[in-house]
C-alpha cells in the first residue's frame, strides 16, 4: 500500500511537475518584487512602518505576554480566505490567472517584511525576520504551492473544457478530489497557524535584543 502511494505521488508529481514551477516561480517573483518595493517607500512610509515596528520590539522587550488566541484567530482567517479563495479560483475557467496573482501576492508579502527589515537594520533585521517569518512558512510555503498547483490544474481542465473541446472530464469526482486535496493542505496551514502562534514568538523574544 505504501508502496503503491510512493508510486502515485511519484506520477503525479511527474505528470505535473511544469504547473508546479510555474506557481512556485509567481510566488518567488512576489517575493522578489517585495524586497524592491521597500526601496520605492517615501520616507514618511519608512518613518510610520518603523514606528509601529519598534513598538512592537519595545513590547517584546519588555517580556510582555501576547494574545496568543487573538494571533491565532487572525492567522486562521487570514489563511482560511486564502485556501478558500484559491478554492473558488479553481472552479472558474479563468481562474487559474487569479491563483498565480494571489501566490504572487504571498510572496509580495513575505519579500516585503524582510526586505523592509533588512534595509532598516542589517543583518539583525534579517534575523529578526528570519524568526518573525521562518517557522510558519516551512509549512504556509509547502501547503500554499500544492494548494495552488491542484487549483490551477482544475481551472485549466475547466478552461480546457469550455474551449478546446474537451469531454471526458468527470467534473464531479475530480471536484470532490480537488476539495479533499485542498482540505488537506487546510490541515497544513492550521499547523503552521500553531507555529505562528507558539514558535514564532519564541524566536522573535531570542533575537530581539540584536536590534
Amino acid at each position: 500500500m505504501r508502496q503503491r502511494r510512493k508510486t502515485r505521488f511519484f506520477h503525479h508529481l511527474q505528470e505535473n511537475i511544469k504547473v508546479y514551477l510555474f506557481v512556485f516561480i509567481f510566488f518567488t517573483a512576489g517575493i522578489i518584487a517585495g524586497s524592491l518595493s521597500v526601496y520605492w517607500l517615501a520616507a514618511e512610509q519608512v518613518e510610520e512602518l518603523n514606528q509601529v515596528f519598534f513598538s512592537f520590539v519595545d513590547y517584546l522587550s519588555g517580556q510582555k505576554p501576547l494574545n496568543q488566541m487573538l494571533i491565532l484567530k487572525q492567522s486562521l482567517l487570514q489563511n482560511g480566505l486564502f485556501l478558500l479563495l484559491l478554492w473558488l479560483c479553481g472552479n472558474l475557467f479563468f481562474g487559474f490567472i487569479f491563483v498565480l496573482g494571489a501566490m504572487f501576492y504571498r510572496g509580495f508579502t513575505i519579500g516585503f517584511t524582510v526586505g523592509f527589515l533588512a534595509q532598516q537594520n542589517g543583518l539583525a533585521g534579517v534575523m529578526f525576520a528570519a524568526a518573525a517569518v521562518l517557522p510558519q512558512n516551512l509549512l504556509f510555503v509547502p501547503a500554499a504551492v500544492v494548494a495552488a498547483a491542484f487549483a490551477f490544474s482544475f481551472s485549466w481542465l475547466l478552461f480546457c473544457r469550455r474551449f478546446g473541446g474537451r469531454q471526458n472530464f468527470a467534473y464531479g469526482e475530480s471536484l470532490l478530489q480537488y476539495t479533499f486535496v485542498l482540505v488537506l493542505a487546510g490541515v497544513f496551514f492550521v499547523a503552521g497557524s500553531l507555529v505562528e502562534t507558539m514558535v514564532a514568538p519564541v524566536f522573535m523574544r531570542l533575537t530581539v535584543s540584536l536590534l
